[in-house]
Parts: C-alpha cells; structure tokens; sequence
C-alpha cells in the first residue's frame, strides 16, 4: 500500500490501523492518539475514555501528564532516526536546523527504556513515575489545553509520514507534495471539525490555506518537541 492514494485518507479513527505501516517505517512505535469518532456524533472515544477524569485536579492533571508521556515517546523515537528539527524564515525557507535529542540526565528518573517500550498506563500505576509530575518538578505549563496538544501530535506524525512516503500525485501537477498532503490530512480530520478544534485558541485562521493550517501545527509540534526535551512542556 503506497503512502498516498488517489483516494482520500480514511478517517482519523481508522488512520491508526491503515497507515501503521508508514508508523513503522519512520517512527517505529508511535501510534496516533485516539480522537473523536467524527462520523458518530453520540460517540466520542476521548468523552467516554475521560467521564470521570474532570472530578478532581489530579484527574485533570493525569491528561496531560498522558500527553508529555506520549510527547516524550514521540522524541525518543525522532531521536533514534536522527531527526532535525527546522527552523523556518521568511516564505518558509529552513535556515537552520536543531537534532531532536532527549536530555538524559533531565529524565533520568524516567526510566526511558520503559517510556519506549510501555503504555501511559503501564508506566504511570508506578508510584515514583507519578510522582515525576508533583515532587519531581516536572510541571506542565499553566493552561495547557489537551485537545489542542492532541491534534498537533497527530498532525505532525500525518505529515511527517505522508512527506517521507511514497507520493501519488492525483492533481496532474497542479498542486505541490506538500499542498497535497496538507488537503488529505484536513480530509482526514474533516474540516469542518478542524476548525471546531481550534476555537478558543489565540488564533483565528479559518479561510486560509490547508497548507498553512497544517504547516503551523507541525511547527507548533516541533516547538513542543524541543521543549520536552529539555523537560518542560508547554501549551
């Protein structure tokens, strides 16, 4: 199966399973995060995951230590295929670029062969692993949104893969590689709920280009990337 079809890409919730094998190309064990069922408007797997989860501050906490796990797996993996951030100037030309590389000494508390090879759950029922986020000074940034960190994160490992895949070029050379991938993830993600995602964020940017759009989650992603891996996590 070719990294891209003259086919739109199915949606998010099956993404996981169609495209795994571009996951294991390019980034081996990092899976897309469960989102919303957009087709099913009565079944949302983040609601029914997450129904509990507002009771307390801990439990609000518990979504975004989810989230850094998930980051923090996300630059181990970069980190093992040498991956380099860019850093764009003016009409997105890269003029210079940072290697994606976790601190070890930072997570030395993290047991980062376990952040490889578990899952949030497996790592996070050890006591000492939860206590990284209270007394161990890993502190998430004050009004860290997750379902914006979520989209981000999908969105980078879509077209961080798509990129670096193979390419059938549907549009007859009209369009560019990567004006086209940045149309299939919005299909992917369905526009419409694209947008519904970022309401409520300090930017506006309906009515510009998919490439645009997705292009400023991937860079919001790389931000992010870097952080973690000098132990903070930012909105």
């Amino acid at each position: 199966m070719s990294a891209l079809s003259v086919k739109p890409i199915p949606t998010l919730i099956h993404y996981t399973r169609s495209f795994e094998y571009m996951m294991v190309m390019k980034l081996q064990s990092v899976k897309l995060i469960p989102t919303r069922n957009w087709r099913n408007k009565n079944f949302d797997l983040v609601v029914e995951r997450d129904k509990n989860r507002k009771k307390s501050q801990q439990s609000v906490d518990e979504r975004i230590h989810y989230m850094w796990f998930n980051y923090l797996q996300l630059c181990l993996d970069l980190e093992s295929i040498n991956h380099s951030v860019p850093k764009r100037g003016g009409r997105g030309k890269i003029i210079s670029t940072t290697k994606v590389k976790v601190s070890k000494s930072i997570y030395k508390d993290w047991d980062l062969e376990k952040v490889k090879k578990s899952s949030f759950s497996e790592w996070y029922k050890d006591k000492e692993h939860r206590l990284l986020f209270y007394d161990g000074g890993f502190r998430h940034t004050r009004g860290t949104q997750y379902h914006p960190l979520v989209k981000r994160f999908n969105v980078f490992i879509l077209y961080h893969n798509m990129m670096n895949g193979a390419f059938i070029d549907d549009t007859g050379g009209t369009k560019s590689k990567g004006m086209r991938v940045s149309e299939l993830i919005m299909e992917d993600l369905q526009s419409e709920r694209y947008e519904l995602l970022e309401r409520g964020t300090a930017y506006d940017d309906r009515g510009t280009t998919p490439q645009k759009r997705v292009l400023k989650d991937v860079v919001d992603c790389e931000n992010s990337i870097l952080a973690v891996c000098q132990g903070k996590f930012p909105k």
